[in-house]
């Protein structure tokens, strides 16, 4: 059997189950916003892992083979504001449902898309662009510091403009509002005091422009990759995150050495999935950075990127279906 884990706002994980159902391949996906409406249960020291839910009982130590990781919420993610417990509450409740999850990891003979710890791993940029450069990628000249006089002279040195990232995850969570920090050019004129530039490490990055970008999705042996096309109007976009329109995509191919070195890659990296994404540039393909969990549900119908068939053959393959 496949255990998905996820949210139940996963559009991916959606596309996933249809497949899954489609060719009648028993699964059980797990929302981490409706843990508490289940009951969960970890025996020992014989090691037994349930879950029980609408009168149906799964021993996910016995049926378990395969597992999806895809994006975990948090328990109280779809209870109304006025309903939450106070934050601290909040925290502790789920502490403990990550805690009770990770003991998942201890069912033995189960692959994992991905294991947790390779995940983790993985959203260390600083870990992603030294492994990246020694398998062969080319990466743009990166500094990542919190130091002024170290930000300045390397602005300085980039003859063709640098651009500035979060070193970790860019969202900003607030009460109201959540915010997305985007790829931003950044020159010497605009740089923040030295007090605020010293609160935090940011990675400045040399900018490639012109360039073209590239979604490289890669499923096990399988390599998806789709081309960004910007419109003349919007040629200066550094994030095409940002685009809401003048912006579309194309399924395409890589040469055959960088395609080999995206596959190999992921494996390097201990993942099964990994989103990459690449720039072409000075007639280069440059190495920016993988995501391990990608989002890539944008891509399947709209564009005819088979992503969701080819991770159900992927999981039905480790899983004996």
């Amino acid at each position: 059997m496949i255990l998905i884990l996820s949210n139940k706002w996963d559009l991916s994980a959606d596309l996933v189950v249809r497949e899954l159902r489609a060719r009648r391949c028993p699964y059980v996906r797990v929302n981490t916003e409706d843990l508490a409406d289940h009951s969960c249960s970890i025996l020992l020291p014989d090691f037994r892992i349930s879950l029980r839910r609408s009168n149906q009982v799964h021993d996910l130590t016995r049926d378990v083979t395969a597992v999806w990781n895809r994006r975990l919420g948090k328990p109280f993610d779809d209870v109304p504001k006025e309903a939450k417990p106070r934050e601290a509450v909040q925290r502790f409740v789920t502490d403990q449902w990550y805690a009770w999850l990770s003991a998942l990891q201890l069912i033995p003979g189960v692959t994992w898309m991905n294991h947790p710890q390779a995940n983790e791993r993985m959203e260390i940029k600083p870990r992603q662009l030294l492994m990246a450069h020694e398998a062969g990628f080319r990466i743009p000249d990166t500094l990542i510091s919190n130091d002024p006089a170290e930000i300045r002279a390397f602005l300085r040195q980039q003859d063709t403009g640098s651009v500035a990232k979060a070193l970790y995850s860019p969202l900003i969570e607030e009460p109201e509002e959540d915010r997305f920090v985007f790829t931003s050019e950044v020159r010497l004129g605009d740089l923040e005091p030295d007090t605020e530039l010293r609160l935090s490490p940011t990675i400045f990055q040399k900018k490639l422009h012109p360039k073209v970008d590239y979604r490289v999705t890669v499923v096990g042996e399988s390599v998806f990759v789709v081309r960004i096309l910007i419109a003349p109007a919007n040629s200066e976009a550094l994030d095409w995150r940002t685009l809401k329109d003048g912006i579309s995509f194309e399924r395409c191919s890589l040469p055959g050495e960088t395609e080999r070195l995206c596959r190999d890659f992921v494996k390097q990296c201990g993942l099964l999935f990994g989103a990459i994404d690449l720039v072409q540039s000075s007639g280069e393909y440059i190495f920016l950075e993988i995501n391990p969990n990608g989002e890539w549900g944008w891509l399947q119908k709209p564009h005819n990127v088979p992503i969701a068939s080819a991770i159900c053959d992927l999981l039905m393959s480790h899983a004996g279906s």
